[in-house]
């Protein structure tokens, strides 16, 4: 999600919000001064470099969810551990089979027991490929991208995440389309099984920045039928990006958030294509479309100047727009695992309101919610101060530990 305060390039690069941001560090290919091809077989053995990424095939026939193309060797894990570039298969709607890319990281020490698994889902990077996490380098402006991944690969354990579906590779991003990313995400937890040294579990934490607080929520919805053979302990939510819907109503209320706007429109049309970019967009909306080739976010400061981007009832009740989000967001909790929540009152992007109404379903749905507010922290800053608090609670999860739980009294 997009911040409304400050330019966005200061934003993006200052050290505090350097946590899991595009575009201030390394893009292209991460860490492939060291990186070497795979030698595990059966992974496919690719040059150095950003050809990695480069795949046009689509699975084969038979092809199973988690499946791996190529692994790379990557040069930027935390030390005492190592970390591999994947390409794997993805189950990304019932019957659809496509490659997605993603990462693997776990301890370099041999395991004496099943490692038990954490699984990262990644927040706002862009549209374009080079904008992929796995493009970029684990350390941007000295801090870890992915919060708290040092702890947990410390802790001893395997830590997986997706670019979801065509982030990286060839194809259009399906940017906020919700259940796509969930089960690319899922899927990483196949992929791990693939390494040997990794020895990973099927027992799993799984936690989201915000597009990874909707992947996390989609992912705790679908698990049970498309991951079965797994079994997810918690779930952690950082000012999660949940509900398209409400959330695009929100920042059409500021011009200033036209670019964020026009920036979901593409993950969504590619999810459902009878979609038009005309039914939604006015006609000077639409010049700003060929910005979204440009960077990863130049598209939020480019189109600060548009004043009538959106056409009148362009996200009226019954529009087609309306209902294709709509759609998106037509999915509730199963009350399959315990939560944790982090939120800032000063988020304008993901308003406390909306992530209240997800506390408010979660416990509804019968999870126990650990519910935690800042009064002096928005979407950017929230980050570090949930990555120093993540660490205990994930270990709680895996030791079996009764979790807090402040939901509302019935």
């Amino acid at each position: 999600m997009k911040t409304t305060t400050g330019t966005v390039a200061a934003l993006l690069c200052a050290a505090t919000a350097a946590l899991a941001l595009a575009g201030c560090g390394n893009s292209g290919s991460v860490g492939v001064g060291d990186a070497h091809a795979a030698t595990l077989a059966p992974f496919k053995e690719v040059a150095i470099g950003t050809d990695f990424w480069a795949v046009q095939e689509a699975p084969p026939a038979g092809a199973k969810p988690g499946d791996i193309l190529r692994a790379q060797k990557r040069g930027d894990a935390p030390a005492g551990a190592q970390g591999w570039s994947v390409v794997y298969v993805s189950e990304i709607a019932p019957g659809k089979l496509a490659y997605v890319s993603g990462e693997v990281y776990y301890p370099a020490a041999a395991a004496t027991a099943p490692r038990d698994i954490v699984l990262w889902n990644h927040e706002t990077a862009g549209l374009g490929d080079a904008c992929a996490p796995s493009r970029r380098n684990l350390l941007e402006n000295s801090v870890d991208r992915v919060p708290a991944i040092s702890s947990q690969l410390a802790a001893g354990r395997v830590v997986v995440m997706s670019d979801y579906p065509g982030l990286g590779l060839p194809g259009p991003a399906l940017y906020m389309a919700g259940q796509p990313n969930a089960r690319a995400s899922l899927d990483m937890l196949r992929v791990a099984q693939k390494f040997p040294d990794a020895r990973a579990s099927a027992r799993y934490v799984m936690y989201g920045w915000s597009q990874g607080g909707q992947t996390t929520m989609w992912a705790e919805n679908i698990a049970a039928s498309y991951a079965p053979e797994f079994t997810g302990l918690g779930a952690a939510l950082i000012a999660p990006a949940v509900r398209i819907r409400e959330l695009t109503l929100n920042s059409m209320k500021s011009p200033t958030n036209a670019g964020y706007v026009i920036s979901t429109l593409p993950g969504i049309q590619a999810y459902m294509p009878e979609l038009k970019y005309r039914d939604f967009l006015s006609a000077e909306g639409m010049e700003q479309l060929p910005a979204l080739t440009n960077g990863c976010y130049d598209i939020w400061e480019l189109a600060t100047s548009v004043r009538d981007a959106y056409q009148p009832g362009a996200l009226a009740p019954g529009s087609s727009w309306w209902n294709a989000l709509t759609a998106v967001d037509n999915f509730t909790p199963r009350g399959s695992m315990p939560f944790v929540m982090f939120q800032g009152t000063l988020d304008t992007d993901t308003p406390v309101a909306l992530n209240q109404r997800e506390r408010s379903a979660l416990c509804k749905a019968g999870s126990a919610v650990e519910y935690n507010e800042f009064a002096t922290l928005n979407h950017l800053t929230m980050v570090p101060e949930a990555a120093k608090r993540l660490p205990a609670w994930m270990d709680a999860r895996f030791k079996g530990q009764a979790p807090a739980n402040n939901c509302p009294a019935p």
